[in-house]
């Protein structure tokens, strides 16, 4: 297989290069008696993206560094077990001594790219020589590993290793680590899982810090690109715009929301990979974009006008960047967890939406780690039911699995606060009782009785009370109109255009 890396960087950039590789060709395997072959599927896990920022947000600590490399041919470096595979090699590799044979095959002994098998191979490789050197893995979280006695904070994702903590101990790591994996030679961070990465050291509110700009105007400007091609479409039709959302409340009863939408058999393909950008580092894309994914099987003209207006607005917006930093020794940092909800938001529907946000933060520290917007699975009655649920998937999802990671980390004890702005759901929480809500265990699938319990049985989940203008969570709950209300809550989630900017954010 042959491809282009980096084909969204600008022609002559040096990391835009085409790629060859060997695979096995999996569409034709068969067993010995010709049926198709069934292998064990060995689950691979590689790190996710909120252990990626965890790692840059460690490395941004006064003294740390943040460096990567790759494994060279990863999976080919681990050996294949199970069911004994025999491949048949293209011609042109085959040694002459085998012209002799009719059908030659020979046994496959390393997991080869494309093998079922390959992925979980290599990475029980790769875990098996780095618990070896010292780096143990983190309960919970799959392909990251700390490193005790060097306070070494890994993440692995596939062939990917990305390692932050004090400067002087990152050659150390590395030299434990390429004893048993051959990788390239390691280099301060600079792209990682297609996000650019600017290490930046700036003035917040008086106070120096150091962190990281998340850059992925490049990725931005082919997800544009990509628009147009599909949509026969230029430039000139992209109209700047202040935020991604067109006014929901005048659009509702337009004719557009009966017809069937164009753009329909291209919609899957624009948003996946928005969605993937949207994730990586443009949190503020992903409340427009994950409404516009439920629609992809009833797709309407106002559908095609929402996504229209969502290039739009990424084709207005290539300057904007996530922005994490640090300026507080580690026993000043805690996590803030933030969890919101719109009343009936959906206009189809009238489903509301979850919004969760995580962040690292200190005196003079504000480092996000990861953005959720996602519609509830049914209808709920008041705005304590749908706060009920958003504050279940955040602790659930993002606040209890986070003391494992950063606990591990920080050698500590650490507190989240999770903030809630609405009044009647913290009465609720920390009495665990409501009479009007108690058949939400059969319609959201929540257990009040376990949130109230969760909160008063870990010590350290502290509930908050913020006004809906501090509430992070906000943006991923509704659709912004007004420019400087959306302009607010962007920079609340640290995505703005200039680092300037971050002196006025919300602490």
């Amino acid at each position: 297989i042959c491809s282009e890396k980096g084909s969204e960087l600008k022609k002559g950039h040096p990391e835009r290069k085409l790629k060859g590789r060997c695979v096995l060709e999996g569409s034709d395997v068969r067993d010995e008696n010709k049926d198709s072959a069934i292998f064990n599927e060995l689950s691979s896990s590689p790190a996710g993206l909120e252990v990626s920022k965890a790692v840059d947000c460690y490395g941004s600590i006064k003294g740390h560094s943040i460096e990567q490399c790759d494994a060279e041919q990863a999976y080919v470096q681990a050996k294949l077990g199970g069911t004994p595979t025999w491949v048949r090699l293209p011609k042109e590799l085959r040694p002459e001594s085998w012209a002799k044979y009719k059908d030659p095959v020979c046994l496959l002994k390393l997991a080869l790219y494309g093998h079922p098998d390959a992925g979980g191979y290599w990475e029980a490789h790769c875990n098996k020589h780095l618990e070896s050197v010292g780096f143990q893995p983190i309960k919970e979280w799959r392909s990251s590993y700390w490193h005790p006695q060097l306070k070494l904070l890994l993440m692995v994702y596939v062939d990917d290793f990305k390692m932050s903590g004090p400067t002087g101990n990152l050659a150390k790591g590395w030299e434990l680590i390429r004893k048993g994996i051959k990788t390239d030679t390691p280099k301060a961070v600079d792209k990682c899982l297609g996000c650019n990465h600017d290490v930046i050291s700036t003035e917040v509110n008086g106070a120096t810090v150091q962190g990281v700009q998340y850059n992925m105007k490049d990725f931005m400007v082919q997800c544009v690109d990509s628009y147009l091609a599909l949509t026969n479409k230029s430039r000139k039709d992209l109209k700047p715009v202040s935020t991604p959302f067109l006014d929901e409340a005048n659009v509702t009863d337009s004719p557009d929301n009966e017809q069937a939408g164009t753009l329909q058999p291209i919609a899957s393909k624009v948003l996946m990979k928005i969605l993937y950008g949207a994730r990586a580092a443009r949190f503020d894309l992903l409340r427009a974009v994950s409404a516009l994914a439920t629609k992809v099987t009833k797709w309407t003209r106002l559908c095609d006008r929402q996504l229209h207006r969502l290039v739009c607005y990424i084709n207005s917006s290539l300057d904007h960047m996530l922005v994490g930093y640090v300026g507080d020794s580690p026993d000043k940092l805690e996590i803030n967890l933030y969890a919101d909800a719109d009343f009936a938001g959906c206009q189809d529907t009238s489903k509301s939406t979850t919004g969760v946000f995580i962040a690292i933060t200190g005196p003079n520290t504000f480092f996000p780690l990861n953005g959720v917007s996602k519609k509830q699975s049914c209808v709920s009655h008041s705005t304590p039911e749908a706060e009920i649920v958003a504050a279940d998937v955040a602790v659930r999802t993002e606040g209890l699995p986070a003391l494992d990671l950063w606990e591990t980390i920080l050698g500590r004890t650490v507190n989240i606060n999770f903030m809630e702005d609405n009044q009647a759901t913290i009465q609720i929480i920390k009495t665990g009782k409501s009479p009007t809500l108690r058949h939400l265990g059969r319609t959201h699938r929540v257990n009040i009785s376990w949130l109230s319990e969760t909160f008063s049985n870990v010590k350290n989940l502290v509930m908050q009370y913020c006004t809906s203008d501090k509430q992070c969570a906000d943006v991923f709950t509704k659709a912004f109109t007004n420019q400087l209300k959306w302009k607010h809550a962007t920079s609340m989630i640290s995505v703005v255009k200039d680092t300037k900017e971050l002196s006025g954010r919300f602490l």
